[in-house]
């Protein structure tokens, strides 16, 4: 089963200190230090539907969806 990678767009860069962007990071890993740093933080933007969100970071891999799916995993569960 492929991995879900994740790769910060680098116009995104100052909002997640620690993360180099442009490379692929796999996305599980991600989220705990995305996580941690903006609960520590003050706060720069708001949490949506998910913690890595598309406009800040690229994706690839992980599960395919198709017309079964619900909605309700996470891309930490794609990993």
């Amino acid at each position: 089963m492929p991995r879900r990678e994740a790769r910060l767009r680098p116009e995104w860069t100052d909002l997640y200190p620690g993360v180099e962007p442009g490379v692929w990071h796999v996305a599980a890993e991600l989220v705990p230090h995305v996580l941690r740093h903006r609960l520590q933080g003050r706060p720069t933007w708001e949490f949506t539907r998910r913690i890595l969100l598309d406009e800040h970071f690229e994706f690839r891999g992980g599960h395919a969806r198709d017309s079964s799916w619900s909605g309700i995993l996470t891309r930490v569960e794609d990993a």
